[in-house]
């Protein structure tokens, strides 16, 4: 895997939020761009498609990108918008309901905690003074869930997911709207993954950070994301 990704002649890209354009912070309320994100994205904008691919719901990144305007997804593909403006859910009802169900039965303790996203939620165990015990509860939990539902494990979080919505769906979809682009996807995140996987050789793809991955190439942080997004100013 080469650690210095190509620049695209055409590029339509999809950027991760947390831990791509900020750095992953133990309080999801303060997860705040880079100091360079907002500028740049503005001007990458003027120039390209540019659309945020998010595991959080859409209302929720207008706190950190107010004046972004950018189209995006969210909930890990369950939900498409603007930034800071509409944005609709691929629900179905019975992932809604299914989705509740989970929720009510969430462990609570030892340093777990819920946050909620609307419909969809991710537990956290990051602050948990035991995160072996906590991973395991949780583990427990989960493996209680409907066929239906996967659970994506994360950095110290757990979210569950309806199997026929996901990351790769959504920016697949969107890719066929410019046949004549290249994808750049840039994530850090397992959920990435699926994303990576869709888009293929013929895209550039970008792992943030350690871990294994499918992505043809990789950059350590953030800083590196923002240096590598100002080579197509």
């Amino acid at each position: 895997m080469s650690s210095q990704p190509p620049v695209a002649e055409s590029p339509l890209f999809f950027l991760d939020y947390d831990g791509t354009l900020a750095p992953i912070v133990d309080d999801p309320l303060k997860a705040y761009p880079h100091p360079d994100v907002p500028d740049l994205l503005r001007a990458l904008d003027a120039l390209h498609p540019v659309y945020i691919v998010t595991g959080r719901h859409l209302r929720d990144l207008n706190r950190f990108l107010p004046d972004a305007d950018l189209p995006a997804i969210g909930l890990h593909g369950a939900q498409t918008g603007v930034i800071g403006g509409e944005a609709s859910d691929r629900l179905t009802e019975v992932d809604r309901e299914q989705l509740h169900d989970m929720r009510s039965t969430v462990p609570d303790g030892e340093g777990i905690a819920v946050e909620d996203k609307g419909y969809t939620f991710a537990v956290h165990y990051r602050h948990a003074p035991d995160s072996e015990k906590a991973k395991k509860r949780i583990r427990q939990w989960a493996s209680d869930a409907p066929e239906r539902l996967s659970a994506i494990w994360g950095k110290a979080v757990v979210e569950l997911r309806p199997e026929h919505l996901h990351k790769g769906s959504a920016v697949m979809e969107i890719a066929r709207e410019y046949p004549d682009k290249r994808p750049v996807y840039i994530g850090d995140d397992v959920t990435d993954e699926d994303a990576f996987d869709a888009l293929g050789e013929d895209a550039i793809t970008i792992k943030v950070g350690d871990g294994s991955t499918d992505a043809a190439y990789r950059l350590p942080d953030v800083g590196a994301v923002v240096k590598y997004l100002k080579r197509y100013l």
